[in-house]
């Protein structure tokens, strides 16, 4: 692979360090740094071409640590008319590269440092980095970007519900007590109007007249509350600002949320006949299909439903090492936006759909705690999503349990090799050094072959 160059980008926020090397880690170009400018992509244009003509290199590999967005702007460089048929452009995972600063044991990184390692990381798995996995703007990013936005709003907006809970269970803990699930909108409007345990009991002795869709006998609940309450008979007036501002911030936040949300199901561009597939799930409804679409693309990318839950990263992983006992955990790996909307899918199908609450029962009745047996819930859904888009059929409980047989046939166990064991060349010794566990358990073992040999013996 001596025509392969490998261009380790480290990206800050304007500007953008790196370091060239060949594909035998050998630095062909020592570390430079361009701004994120127009001038700043025509010189690295300038820089491939000059690189491709100098090393006569097939492949330029330009691979960038996943910032989170920083990077996009300089992998879109390689599809400039001029350089696009010899350039690659790749994304890589920033966990990778801390690994790789361990296991170098570098002791003070720099961005200089951070493009060498980088490309350096490449260099020793070049044979990973194929041109089907380059780094590309697909017609979904948009979409996800703006689903993004709406997760950060509402990460926003329980922020400030939490502030204005804490207020009201100091000040108003009455009002608090009689507080409807979910803060309906009439509930919000009624503490950004008034705010105060004085004018809110005035209102709602006129019967909340300005407020809209309150429910009947809710105004009456009020009265009693504050009047027979233990809230301060005058809320300080910067309390009053305090809980005005936040009832308003909230309701603000859950316009703009229930705007992207419309937005993103009018404008992602997701098949109409896979939602309504993915809907067939009792409690999907209409805006998690459409956000799961936009991450999964194409079903067809995926070889099997065991790869796209490890593509997602809801599939256990389990680590032994040692006498440490290691529970099976989610890898957590990919899109932590898919684990939220599969999180919260799980939770709503344990009370909406039968087939789904019995296999979180059944996880519960062996012991798993709540958070674990949705975790397997997660991991199951994603396996029906797999098999909805993949055949183009409705969810059916009846089929998903008739695929859970294993059909195929099975394989002749006779005259089959076992594994070699792994103390295979030595037994073990109970002169080792080991580990209080590990000493019970070669006891243990070591038991039965004593009166074994014993037994034998004695016969003879």
């Amino acid at each position: 692979m001596k025509n392969v160059l490998i261009l380790g980008a480290d990206v800050s926020k304007g500007y953008c360090d790196f370091v060239l090397l060949d594909a035998q880690k050998n630095v062909q170009e020592e570390r430079f740094r361009l701004d994120d400018t127009k001038q700043g992509h025509a010189q690295l244009c300038h820089q491939l071409k000059q690189w491709k003509k100098e090393h006569k290199a097939a492949r330029i590999l330009l691979v960038a640590e996943s910032t989170g967005g920083y990077e996009d702007n300089w992998l879109r460089v390689v599809n400039t008319k001029s350089v696009k048929d010899f350039a690659e452009a790749y994304r890589i995972n920033a966990k990778l590269i801390f690994h790789e600063y361990q296991s170098q044991g570098r002791s003070s990184i720099d961005d200089g440092v951070s493009a060498l390692t980088i490309a350096e990381h490449v260099a020793k798995n070049l044979e990973k980095f194929a041109p089907t996995q380059q780094a590309k703007d697909t017609a979904y990013k948009p979409a996800r970007s703006l689903i993004t936005h709406r997760v950060s709003l509402e990460q926003n907006c329980t922020r400030h519900k939490n502030a204005l809970l804490k207020l009201m269970y100091q000040y108003l803990p009455s009002l608090e007590a009689i507080r409807p699930e979910g803060w309906p909108t009439y509930w919000l409007e009624m503490l950004a109007q008034y705010g105060g345990r004085k004018s809110i009991l005035m209102a709602a002795k006129k019967g909340f007249k300005k407020l809209r869709r309150v429910p009947k006998g809710k105004a009456e609940e009020v009265i009693d509350a504050l009047t027979n309450g233990i809230d301060m008979k005058e809320t300080p007036d910067a309390v009053v600002f305090a809980i005005q501002s936040q009832a308003k911030t909230i309701l603000y936040l859950q316009q703009q949320i229930r705007s992207a949300e419309q937005y993103i199901i009018a404008q992602a561009p997701v098949d109409p006949q896979q939602v309504e597939l993915l809907r067939s799930i009792k409690g999907m409804g209409p805006i998690t299909p459409v956000v799961l679409l936009c991450f999964i693309e194409d079903v067809n990318r995926f070889e099997d439903a065991k790869s796209m839950a490890a593509f997602f990263g809801v599939q256990p992983r389990i680590k032994t090492s040692g006498d440490g006992g290691y529970k099976p955990r989610m890898s957590k790996q990919g899109a932590p936006i898919v684990r939220r909307e599969l999180y919260l899918l799980a939770f709503r199908s344990i009370s909406t759909e039968p087939y789904l609450k019995s296999i979180y029962a059944e996880a519960r009745a062996k012991g798993m705690s709540h958070d674990a047996a949705l975790g397997k819930l997660m991991h199951k859904l994603v396996r029906i999503i797999f098999g909805i888009l993949k055949h183009r059929k409705p969810f059916d409980a009846g089929i998903d349990q008739l695929n859970q047989k294993d059909n195929r046939p099975k394989k002749n166990t006779q005259n089959t090799e076992k594994a070699p064991h792994a103390q295979r060349f030595q037994n073990p010794s109970a002169q080792a050094p080991v580990s209080k566990k590990q000493r019970k358990q070669r006891k243990k073992d070591h038991a039965p072959q004593a009166v074994g040999v014993s037994e034998s013996a004695g016969s003879s």
